[in-house]
């Protein structure tokens, strides 16, 4: 599972990402342990529940990192991956609250931006009954600060969807300059166009990104029907079509989500349990390593 992929970024000091130099050795890597499975080894090892030995590659959000380090990298390599889009970032021209939370705290610090939330929220904006299902789960294994997962879980878990985005348009306006930063941030329309034309396959993140068990049946079903309906219009994407739960902890979907992808015969989606894939395989519950195990190949 990979998100940022980029050289250092000196504009943004406290932000999370991969070195680029750590990918190539990572890819050096995977390529000398195991090795990579096809693609056409991949769907037919999920129809026919056979775990075979072997990575596959995975990348989130639509990044602009992934047209312009990762598919050069994969291309010399001829290797393939699975691009997962949420499509709610090419209606707006902003970014997605999950993405503006990032770079409030890549550039500032979630000291100061923690700060702010705090005295810009009170009580009645927080989802209560939903905190402590999630205090279970979420970051637990991740190296984030303590400030930084009080930020993230505030802004990811806590506060209702009814009040985050407004506060996070106060934040962007107050440090940023949103609409120049969005064309850096995402692959825009063509580049995942030449993504998909280089042999990648388009997968579904849902449409905004949210955490779909805080969403009613009909939200969710909204959220995953019109991502892949997007994929349908912009890529010509056809079935077997892949899913990417937004946050991917067990804990952010629910029996709903299943349901709801399997009425859409969608063929796989994947979790963030950060196991291998054991034998027992799940289609629609794949598990996926971050890659941040592997730094120190």
């Amino acid at each position: 599972m990979y998100h940022y992929v980029k050289p250092k970024n000196f504009k943004y000091p406290y932000f999370n990402f991969l070195n680029l130099d750590v990918f190539r050795r990572q890819l050096d890597y995977f390529e000398e342990t195991q090795g990579f499975i096809s693609k056409k080894d991949f769907f037919e090892s999920i129809d026919n529940n056979i775990n075979p030995k072997g990575f596959v590659l995975t990348f989130d959000d639509g990044l602009k990192d992934h047209f312009k380090y990762v598919l050069p990298e994969l291309a010399k390599r001829n290797l393939w991956g699975i691009f997962y889009v949420s499509s709610d970032a090419y209606k707006t021209r902003k970014l997605l609250d999950v993405h503006r939370i990032q770079y409030l705290k890549g550039k500032f610090g979630a000291t100061k931006i923690l700060k702010d939330l705090i005295n810009m929220i009170d009580d009645h904006m927080l989802d209560h009954h939903t905190i402590e299902n999630f205090d279970k789960e979420i970051y637990l294994d991740s190296s984030y600060n303590n400030n930084e997962k009080k930020l993230r879980r505030m802004l990811n878990y806590y506060i209702s969807y009814k009040y985050r985005s407004s506060i996070l348009d106060d934040l962007m306006i107050k440090y940023f300059d949103e609409d120049s930063l969005y064309d850096q941030v995402y692959s825009n329309i063509e580049e995942l166009k030449k993504i998909k034309d280089n042999g990648h396959i388009i997968g579904s993140h849902a449409m905004s990104h949210k955490v779909l068990s805080r969403l009613s049946f009909k939200d969710q079903e909204d959220e995953i029907k019109k991502s892949f309906e997007f994929l349908v219009n912009n890529f010509e994407s056809k079935p077997p079509f892949s899913f990417c739960y937004p946050y991917g902890y067990k804990s952010s979907y629910n029996t709903d989500t299943l349901s709801i992808l399997k009425s859409n015969n969608i063929h796989n989606a994947v979790v963030f349990d950060n196991k291998a894939q054991g034998p027992n395989m799940k289609r629609l519950e794949l598990s996926r390593l971050d890659c941040n195990q592997f730094m120190d190949v």
